[in-house]
């Protein structure tokens, strides 16, 4: 096997390296480049012979030590490419020896097998397998009809307004983000707008008020639901089924996979298999060889 590379981020060839995710068992949109340039922007690459095999180095550095996160509004990464347990062991070594602090995810297409490795799943609709909606689903979506709801795509000079109005306060005050965080989402939405890979739909009513809106980052082979909320929680009148059907309808033909974007929820695990989404397992990598005062300091730092 050719000698593995940790090539540093202003050397990375972003062409060979999309061009690899997108050839991969799973290509995921998280692992290109448009996507991790905005939620990790100084990321480093690991790379095996020229491009075959790959894997993004999203480090950080906190209280002056390097450390390895998951960053925020990504899930898979990990080896992608060609991908074997020759490869994913040369990977794994080389960031245990590199980082004491490593809470990755492993895309479902990386198999190894530790003490440090748990399970995590998502949610997905295989185009080629097929999809169904649940009764409630069905009736979610009739609700929305006859409430004369309709889902209309966003035009792309009106995204970045509407995001920032409606769904910067929801990950703020509903969800809890951080400004920096919430500063992270936007530059994902810029970035994937810029990239031509960001579809947004609004679910409105009869007077075109807005009753949800939602984000899609997509390439040709993964349709990804980002983030959305909808405005009609109390009144439950299906602004936000109408809204994913018709998003799941659109990538039909466009993508191989329509993915979620979470499971762990249990809320939100059956509103995904209501959607016809079916478990897609994958691994989480965790691991924690920081000294024990080094470690509290961690857990209390905000």
């Amino acid at each position: 096997m050719e000698k593995l590379r940790h090539i540093k981020h202003a050397d990375i060839d972003f062409k060979k390296w999309d061009n690899t995710v997108l050839s991969s068992k799973f290509p995921f949109v998280f692992a290109q480049s448009f996507y991790l340039n905005a939620t990790c922007p100084k990321w480093d690459a690991l790379v095996i012979g020229n491009y075959e095999s790959i894997f993004p180095l999203t480090a950080k550095t906190k209280l002056g030590l390097k450390y390895l996160p998951q960053p925020s509004f990504t899930s898979q990464l990990g080896a992608y490419g060609k991908v074997n347990s020759e490869e994913e062991w040369e990977f794994y070594n080389y960031i245990t020896k590199q980082f004491k602090l490593i809470e990755i995810e492993l895309n479902a297409s990386n198999k190894i097998k530790t003490e440090y490795i748990k399970p995590k799943w998502t949610f997905i609709i295989d185009y080629d397998k097929g999809y169904s909606y649940n009764q409630n689903t069905k009736r979610n979506i009739s609700k929305a009809l006859k409430n004369n709801f309709t889902v209309k795509k966003v035009e792309a000079k009106e995204i970045l307004a509407l995001s920032k109005k409606y769904i910067d306060p929801f990950l703020q005050k509903e969800i809890g983000l951080s400004r920096s965080v919430v500063k992270t989402f936007n530059d994902l939405v810029e970035n994937s707008l810029k990239h031509k890979s960001l579809l947004t739909f609004k679910t409105v009513d009869s007077n075109n008020t807005i009753m949800a809106l939602g984000h899609f980052v997509y390439n040709g082979n993964h349709a990804f639901y980002l983030k959305g909320t909808n405005f009609d929680k109390k009144e439950n009148s299906g602004s936000m089924h109408l809204l994913i059907d018709e998003a799941i309808k659109y990538f039909e033909g466009k993508a191989e996979i329509f993915d979620f974007g979470g499971g762990a929820n249990t809320g939100l695990a059956s509103f995904y298999k209501g959607l016809g989404g079916e478990q897609l397992d994958y691994s989480f990598l965790k691991i924690n060889k920081l000294p024990k005062i080094v470690s509290i300091l961690k857990g209390n730092k905000k």
